[in-house]
């Protein structure tokens, strides 16, 4: 693990083991490793005009910063960064300027090699950073720290391969997520869900060995009396695509299945760590979707804890079914005074949107303007897409009150198709928001991140809470 500090000495106090980044104006693909006069090191890059630099730029050049140190092996840097010169970080502020900074260095840093036989030699020891004065920077810049570890921690969750990451097991990282802070987890067990009547929960994940769980995360830093928002993260730690099964080449990364539950479970370890005083609940919905003998059929028909019943037409199509019943939980025992599920839903979001941005739906545009606007500030990338009533009609059902796809079997609009289904089970006076975040499950070619899971969106979901 790279440690990352802040010290009030110049680089020329620093030992000498440590190399000074220096940007350029030069084109961003330029770059020099110099000794100076007094025999130190010196990376020179090249970041581009200052007056160009826009927001999302900074977050790539702060990753391309610590990818460069490691392609060049060196084990200790040092910054001394700054937003003056580049007009649109000012307009952002300080504060903004130094936590984006620490995020986006956690980020770069991590690594994962839990499976990894064999160990590398070199590692990115520390970076220092120079130069941050002002008490309400340096307190930005450790917000960051906490902000990105929870990032990083929510990409171990997800990167962790399925045969390690099984419900009972998500609920032990949920509680280790949040182990010596005031937020409290309790785990439903599947005799529980099913005296609750979750019957699309218990559907999906009854055909697996380990059975399906309902994860709460409660954390209270207001008045009890004030209202919380709730988090809701599909949880499915395999997805085989049940007896509808997933074609060789779609399958291997869907240990990945479950990275909105990670992220609800990240968003909930960075707000009990920085003691927000706000109140917060998640759920996630925990299950494999298993193929046995005992593994829910493409026709059978489920009943939801909301009674609404179910035509399941499609197998593969189970991470809506679990999101429906926490759904309704959440809003019978919660009455929240706002609802966001993320999910890696539909693999129908990157044919529309590519690997860049996740989609979000709602009906409420208020809440994805603030979504959109922090998903841009953050650098979770969101972008919205209809939710209107007309998609209504294609799920349904002539067995049930509605099927969990299209009854014709369209392949059109899969994403809204999946947005629409959740829809049914929205609470009515609620603002609620759907994000599809399939198309950021994973790191994409640009992104300066190892490959594997982001842990998207822990930033956005994180500052919604900080300025709800």
């Amino acid at each position: 693990m790279t440690k990352i500090t802040l010290t009030t000495k110049e680089f020329d106090q620093l030992p000498k083991q440590c190399v000074k980044i220096v940007l350029t104006e030069d084109k961003p693909d330029w770059h020099r490793l110099v000794e100076t006069k007094d025999g130190r090191l010196e990376y020179r890059m090249g970041a581009g005009k200052r007056k160009d630099m826009t927001v999302r730029k900074y977050r790539t050049l702060v990753r391309s910063i610590v990818m460069a140190a490691k392609s060049h092996k060196l084990t200790h840097i040092a910054l001394q960064l700054g937003p003056m010169g580049c007009p649109k970080l000012e307009e952002k502020g300080s504060k903004w300027y130094y936590r984006t900074l620490a995020e986006q260095l956690q980020l770069a840093t991590y690594e994962f090699t839990t499976y990894k036989s064999k160990k590398s030699d070199y590692a990115l020891k520390e970076i220092m950073i120079c130069g941050i004065k002002k008490a309400a920077d340096k307190q930005a810049f450790k917000t960051g720290l906490i902000t990105g570890e929870a990032v990083n921690y929510t990409r171990d969750v997800a990167n962790t391969s399925g045969e390690d990451m099984a419900p009972s097991q998500l609920a032990e990282a949920a509680k280790k997520a949040v182990s010596g802070t005031k937020a409290k987890v309790k785990v439903l067990d599947h005799k529980k869900i099913k005296q609750l009547k979750m019957g699309l929960l218990d559907a999906v994940g009854k055909g697996a060995k380990d059975k399906p769980r309902l994860i709460i995360i409660e954390y209270f830093g207001a008045a009890k009396k004030s209202a919380p928002v709730a988090l809701i993260g599909k949880g499915i730690t395999y997805d085989s695509g049940g007896l509808n099964v997933k074609p060789t080449g779609a399958m291997h990364d869907m240990h990945m299945d479950m990275s909105g539950g990670a992220a609800v479970i990240g968003t909930m370890r960075a707000i009990a760590k920085l003691g927000l005083k706000k109140n917060v609940v998640a759920l996630i919905p925990a299950a494999e979707n298993s193929i046995s003998a005992d593994c829910m059929r493409a026709g059978d028909i489920a009943t939801s804890m909301s009674g609404q019943t179910v035509e399941i037409l499609h197998t593969d199509a189970e991470g809506r079914l679990v999101l429906a019943d926490a759904m309704t939980y959440a809003e019978k025992y919660y009455q929240p005074k706002a609802m966001i599920d993320v999910a890696t839903l539909t693999g129908a979001s990157l044919v529309a949107l590519g690997q860049k941005t996740s989609a979000v739906l709602t009906k409420s545009k208020s809440l994805q303007d603030k979504l959109v606007e922090i998903g841009e500030d953050t650098g979770d990338l969101m972008w919205p897409l209809p939710l209107w009533d007309e998609y209504k009609s294609s799920l349904k059902s002539t067995r049930a009150d509605i099927a969990n796809i299209a009854v014709n079997f369209a392949r059109w609009g899969g994403c809204i198709e999946g947005g629409t289904f959740l829809s049914f089970f929205a609470p009515k006076k609620t603002p609620w928001a759907h994000i599809d975040m399939a198309p950021r499950m994973e790191s994409a070619a640009g992104d300066k991140l190892v490959k594997g899971a982001t842990g998207e969106p822990v930033k956005t979901l994180l500052r919604y809470i900080e300025t709800s």
